[in-house]
């Protein structure tokens, strides 16, 4: 009985919802997504403090100065991590394994926004186990697959339509991204160019809300503090940078594509050992504690090191090898099996080789670029040639450093990097690397029905009945027009959908039976604003071959009709026009509309 009440209440809340205007509930979502996606990204700093007490500082307190046994604390507790997180990741879900930001992509651009719900309450424990237990990841991926994840559970459970889904998911990427890192606008701009990649048809308002209330939400409670300590610089941008900043841009795009290399590299080795996948992410936890007892300044997330790079305060060669250790650590880490991002790795192995190549200049007498500002540019050209994403770049390390005057000599390098590096990687980076040695072929455009809207093909004012007529007046349609489905009204409203199938079982009396007692009332319908790749989806999914277009706040009103031949014309009139932006094989004014007839 509770049951019952239970699902009429949500069943009345999704009504009301949805009976909201489109840009009002659109809004609702956002703000809150980007509640939990501030809340999330709190959440997950204060577990991976709390596991980094449990495996890491009270062992440590517990041995009190034994140097033989913290140096068996330091190899220990990210093989412990490794071996928790590699069981969670086997027997909870495999969705959870890695740095996470392939699998949002693959969410929002091939499943719809749809994610299994326990994903991010998986994802937010081992991530939190990885790190705390001493493990090389970053903090990005671990926050974009929790915010994304719950933001898809939203979705699910309110019944948003696949481009609201999409819209929700990156919006709660874009939340944790910016409550993790006090980056409002870079929270946005890694949601865009990261993981949805596609501008056209998307809109940026609930991803801003979203990004603007996780900021406020993690500045309240984690403090307004910006990432890393940057020396303030008054540097008046010349010409004269110009030939530098360009060939250090070409530089860290060649660093950029081994680090990308490299590390999956590493990643397929781990995966050819012949072990279990827990012992497999155990021995990498073993790696890392092994590096570590060298240099510690790898461990976890490392953005301490990072402050002292800015400061001059490591040594040259210290430098270069702090670099390399870390690539070994955070392919070891997170190649093995374990669970974190590469976003943070990325800016710390970029800052080391920057503050590196601006010592080498002022050793040979160059003193143009101040030396913590090419670690500046070493760190954000670095993960624009990985990631592919010089617009993050470039406004995420301005607010996480809070110095936004760096922003021209941020840009002549980071785009240069951002070009060099699509020369070399093609069109793979550091997160879609992943999806295509997994067999998934992932390009911004891979369903050329995704940019299209119902409302742009269906047919308007289609014929109708109404529920009181008799079955004769749809054998008369079916005669006269030759189509055998017609949506069935009662009144102004939508009340379902009668075939030809419906009519011809024996026993009917065309004269006295109505169509209200033999028409199907269990309709399925599409949104006017839903995209024809949805309404697709639908058909196959419940076999059938039309679908009644209602209107966006009211699934009652119907506004259209679209069928499949109506899906597939459109279909090859998109790739037809492709072909010919492509190619330039013919002036569309000269297209045969026979050629597009079913």
């Amino acid at each position: 009985m509770e049951k019952k009440v239970d699902d009429k209440f949500a069943s009345f809340v999704q009504f009301k919802f949805h009976s909201l205007q489109y840009e009002v509930r659109t809004l609702l979502l956002a703000t809150l997504v980007g509640i939990i996606g501030g809340l999330g990204a709190v959440a997950f700093r204060l577990l991976i403090n709390f596991f980094f007490f449990i495996l890491v500082a009270f062992p440590r307190v517990v041995i009190n100065g034994n140097h033989t046994m913290q140096q068996a604390v330091t190899v220990l507790s990210p093989t412990i991590g490794g071996l928790i997180v590699g069981a969670l990741v086997y027997y909870l879900a495999s969705e959870a394994k890695g740095h996470g930001v392939p699998e949002i992509i693959e969410a929002v651009n091939l499943k719809n926004g749809r994610m299994r719900i326990r994903v991010p309450f998986v994802k937010i424990i081992a991530s939190a186990i990885t790190i705390g237990s001493g493990g090389s990841a970053g903090r990005e991926g671990p926050i974009a697959q929790i915010g994304g994840g719950f933001a898809s559970v939203l979705a699910q459970k309110m019944k948003l339509s696949a481009e609201e889904s999409k819209t929700m998911v990156v919006a709660g990427v874009s939340a944790g991204i910016a409550a993790t890192f006090n980056a409002p606008l870079g929270g946005v701009l890694f949601g865009i160019e990261v993981i949805r990649r596609d501008l056209r048809s998307f809109s940026i308002l609930p991803l801003v809300t979203a990004s603007v209330i996780g900021t406020a939400i993690g500045d309240s409670i984690l403090g307004q503090q910006p990432a890393f300590i940057f020396p303030l610089y008054d540097l008046k941008f010349t010409p004269v940078y110009i030939p530098i900043l360009i060939i250090f841009g070409i530089i860290m795009a060649v660093l950029s594509f081994l680090w990308v290399r490299g590390f999956y590299k590493i990643e397929d080795l781990f995966e050819r050992i012949p072990s279990s996948p827990i012992m497999v992410a155990g021995l990498g936890g073993l790696i890392v504690g092994l590096l570590e007892l060298s240099y510690p300044e790898v461990n976890g997330i490392s953005y301490a090191p990072i402050d002292a790079a800015f400061d001059l305060a490591i040594p040259i060669n210290v430098l270069l090898i702090l670099a390399i250790a870390k690539f070994l650590a955070t392919s070891a880490s997170i190649g093995s099996g374990g669970s974190g991002g590469v976003f943070a790795p990325t800016l710390f192995i970029g800052v080391m080789i920057g503050t590196a190549a601006g010592l080498i200049l002022e050793a040979m007498g160059i003193y143009l670029v101040p030396v913590p500002v090419m670690a500046l540019l070493g760190m954000a050209a670095l993960f624009s040639g990985a990631a592919k994403a010089p617009l993050t770049a470039i406004i995420m390390t301005s607010e996480m450093t809070n110095d936004f005057q760096l922003i021209l000599p941020l840009m002549f390098t980071v785009v240069t990097s951002w070009v060099v590096s699509s020369l070399l990687l093609k069109r793979e980076d550091i997160y879609t690397l992943k999806l295509r040695k997994r067999g998934v072929k992932f390009t911004p455009s891979i369903d050329t029905l995704e940019d299209i809207l119902v409302r742009d093909i269906m047919i308007r004012n289609p014929l109708t009945v109404q529920a009181k007529d008799n079955v004769n007046s749809v054998l008369s349609l079916i005669r006269e027009s030759g189509h055998t489905g017609y949506p069935v009204l009662d009144g102004e409203k939508l009340f379902g959908i009668v075939t030809e199938h419906d009519i011809n079982r024996p026993g009917i009396d065309y004269e006295t039976i109505e169509i209200k007692d033999i028409c199907c009332k269990q309709v399925m319908s599409i949104s006017v604003d839903s995209s024809v790749s949805e309404a697709f989806i639908k058909m196959l999914e419940k076999r059938v071959n039309r679908l009644p277009v209602v209107h966006s706040s009211d699934s009652t009103k119907m506004v259209g009709w679209i069928t499949r031949s109506d899906i597939m014309r459109a279909y090859w009139i998109s790739k037809y026009i492709s072909t010919n932006e492509e190619y330039g094989l013919q002036d569309p004014d000269s297209w045969d509309p026979k050629y597009f007839e079913f």
